[in-house]
């Protein structure tokens, strides 16, 4: 199997420690050079995290949840965009029931066919090397057990999981997305839908609900944690995986390089108010596919899932295996690197009956 799990918990949270044979050098893809471990070797006591071998060839990451400076990361004093597009407070754009997927479509579905070609069938570099071995030391899935994915897109995540034993349902508002995945092999068969992730009504009783870079397109975050609330058994866990909320804003968020300090930072222009922010897919081009990226805080996210009845069981903060090319700048980089983190892993159990309905 391409994905597989520590032997044991550690104590101490991953971080991407630096490669002790490339001393800055090297692209950052595949395993490091000359080290025989993967990029999540720890420098530190503890297992480390298996690492799965993409293809070098892969396209750039670009995943759901549309921040596309990550990629980019170094190119000067890159100044967030901003304008009348950034609206305050999201849920005023689209009040009342959960839309209709099938009816009304999502922002994805027109961008289906290029997000396929970008993702494909294993995802993307980071998407193999990071999100999914982590995702699954987090989650710790079991054979048999019942797990639904939401916002599984063409399927990476939901075959990972069967790779592991479990009877998986991925679940998407995009049918581009959907059909898809279902054309994709899978080790087991996987039951796949086409639902607002809010509204998981005749679905369930499941062990476990994850969300892998996809909550950050959900615009009503509280109707989907009362809704995983209501098909998971007790004690189940849910497991969320999101662009880190801190540092990886869309038109809010950008790196910087202090010259005189020689100082890589990260410029961070808004964070706490909850923001609708629109994604164009090729910008430059006279017409554009677009998405849209809901932006909470940390405390907004929690209080999404406490109020309706689920205790945080596990935090984790990922950061980038990458390094840069020798240069004046590459020291600041790296070091940049290891100080703000791409994703954040959190792990939550149901404890009790939803609180609100």
């Amino acid at each position: 199997m391409p994905w597989q799990k520590r032997d044991s918990h550690s104590n101490q949270p991953p971080r991407r420690p630096r490669r002790d044979s490339e001393a800055g050098g090297g692209s950052g893809t595949g395993a490091g050079a000359g080290s025989g471990a993967g990029p999540w070797k720890k420098s530190g006591p503890g297992p480390s995290h298996s690492n799965y071998k993409g293809r070098k060839d892969e396209p750039r990451e670009r995943d759901r949840a549309g921040d596309r400076d990550r990629e980019r990361p170094y190119e000067g004093e890159r100044r967030p965009k901003s304008g009348p597009h950034t609206h305050k407070s999201p849920s005023r754009a689209h009040t009342g029931k959960p839309r209709d997927a099938s009816a009304h479509g999502t922002s994805w579905e027109k961008s289906a066919d290029w997000y396929d070609k970008i993702i494909g069938a294993q995802g993307s570099e980071l998407y193999q090397r990071i999100v999914i071995p982590c995702a699954l030391d987090m989650l710790r899935p079991k054979r048999d057990e019942s797990i639904l994915d939401l916002g599984c897109g063409q399927g990476v995540f939901t075959r990972a999981l069967s790779e592991h034993g479990a009877k998986v349902t991925g679940l998407d508002a995009s049918s581009s997305l959907v059909r898809r995945a279902q054309e994709y092999p899978s080790p087991t068969p996987i039951h796949y839908v086409t639902r607002d992730a809010a509204d998981l009504k005749n679905l369930g009783p499941f062990d476990a609900v994850s969300s892998i870079l996809a909550l950050q397109n959900m615009e009503h975050l509280d109707r989907v944690c009362v809704s995983a609330a209501k098909v998971l058994r007790d004690g189940g866990r849910m497991l969320w995986v999101l662009n880190h909320p801190c540092f990886r804003i869309p038109r809010q968020t950008a790196w910087g390089f202090d010259e005189e300090n020689k100082i890589q930072y990260r410029r961070v222009d808004a964070y706490s108010s909850p923001t609708s922010i629109p994604i164009v897919m090729h910008p430059g081009q006279a017409q554009s596919e677009s998405t849209t990226s809901f932006h909470k805080s940390l405390s907004d996210l929690m209080y999404c899932a406490l109020s309706a009845g689920f205790m945080l069981a596990g935090f984790e903060e990922w950061h980038s295996d990458k390094q840069s090319q020798p240069g004046p700048r590459a020291r600041a980089e790296n070091r940049a690197r290891d100080e703000f983190p791409l994703f954040v892993g959190m792990l939550w159990r149901r404890v009790g009956a939803t609180v609100r309905q």
